[in-house]
């Protein structure tokens, strides 16, 4: 009896001394990557970006970004009033930005920047994080685009999911 007791306690202390080690791996985890929000855009996030979609997609997309204002459209705009900025950053990795209207609901649009070689130069571009899986994400730059630039889906693995906290 006293040998089976002893191995129960064993057994039940692994499992609990298991139990406790777990939380630690995940707080070392959640040091890694901070989400919170944030009151104003970043500077480098602000200004003019420009996108140019197929027609059958609605041709030519204008962000304007200020410190408190988001109006994504060009033909018929939609300003974010009342607007939540969140900001998702792991280590390593991009540090994506979300934006959102406290007062009307709608689908969160996250952007991250990157550089991208355009014509032979870098360039600052503005990366919409796609909605879906397999879909290459858009470029939006600084200056009025005649083609569409997109971004590799393989940059999307380094970046973080601003929606999954």
């Amino acid at each position: 009896m006293k040998k089976f007791l002893i191995s129960l306690l064993v057994v039940l202390a692994a499992v609990v001394g298991g139990n406790v080690a777990a939380p630690g791996n995940t707080t070392a985890q959640a040091a890694a990557s901070k989400w919170g929000y944030i009151k104003n855009t970043p500077k480098k996030l602000r200004g003019t970006w420009y996108h140019k979609y197929s027609k059958r997609e609605g041709g030519m997309d204008r962000l304007i970004v200020k410190k408190h204002k988001v109006t994504l459209g060009l033909k018929s705009p939609f300003t974010f009033k009342s607007l939540t900025i969140s900001k998702m950053a792991q280590k390593g990795k991009f540090t994506t930005y979300g934006f959102n209207s406290k007062t009307e609901p709608s689908d969160a649009s996250s952007f991250f920047n990157y550089t991208k070689k355009i014509n032979g130069k870098k360039r600052h571009v503005l990366v919409l994080m796609p909605q879906g899986t397999g879909i290459r994400p858009a470029a939006y730059t600084h200056f009025k685009p005649k083609h569409t630039y997109t971004v590799s889906t393989s940059v999307l693995k380094r970046t973080p999911d601003p929606i999954s906290r």
